[in-house]
């Protein structure tokens, strides 16, 4: 299954059992209930694929200071509300239903230091993704790039780290090799 907002630029990869399209008037709760009530009619996802935007800012909220370079971590532009530290406990829906989260997005996990322990810490907002879903969440630390043009969107390789949070790792464990975790771009990656 894969979720697509809109907003991110790019037609959706054709490729997944179940395609769901968002953009800003689609109420979060509802994009989590859906999400739910498809695995549960397939029994169980997976994967699920998320493309959106992540939410970066200049802001080092520790430090209560505008920084030159923006950084990641303040959660995903995703349906009307975002899906951040602020709501994140809506994917409680997902417990058991789905095996793997895979979000291609903006830094989703950049932990900048002077916003450790807020609402812009994104470790702990994918670490928290995990433990509230029970799934394996796979995200990238720095900005993403991606191809949009005549054909489906295509992240090809990830930009930074990678990393895994689980129950068993909620801090995140680094992914040496994440070129599997990859956009469906044909039927044999959807396999």
């Amino acid at each position: 299954m894969v979720i697509h907002d809109r907003r991110l630029t790019g037609s959706t990869p054709a490729y997944y059992n179940y395609v769901m399209q968002v953009n800003a008037r689609t109420d979060i709760r509802h994009i989590v209930e859906v999400t739910a009530r498809r695995a549960r009619q397939s029994h169980r996802l997976n994967r699920l694929h998320i493309l959106c935007h992540g939410f970066e800012s200049n802001w080092d909220l520790g430090g209560q200071l505008c920084m030159p370079a923006a950084h990641g971590g303040f959660g995903l532009q995703l349906g009307r509300e975002g899906l951040n530290l602020f709501n994140y406990g809506l994917v409680s829906a997902w417990k058991g239903l789905v095996d793997e989260i895979v979000v291609f997005a903006c830094a989703p996990a950049d932990t900048y230091r002077g916003n450790a322990g807020t609402w812009g810490d994104g470790k702990r907002f994918c670490g928290y993704l995990a433990l509230t879903s029970a799934a394996r969440v796979i995200a990238a630390r720095d900005t993403q790039y991606y191809v949009h043009g005549d054909g489906p969107l295509d992240f090809e390789d990830w930009e930074g780290p990678v990393y895994e949070f689980s129950e068993a790792s909620p801090e995140g464990a680094l992914i040496r090799d994440p070129s599997r975790y990859r956009v469906q771009r044909d039927r044999a990656s959807a396999a």
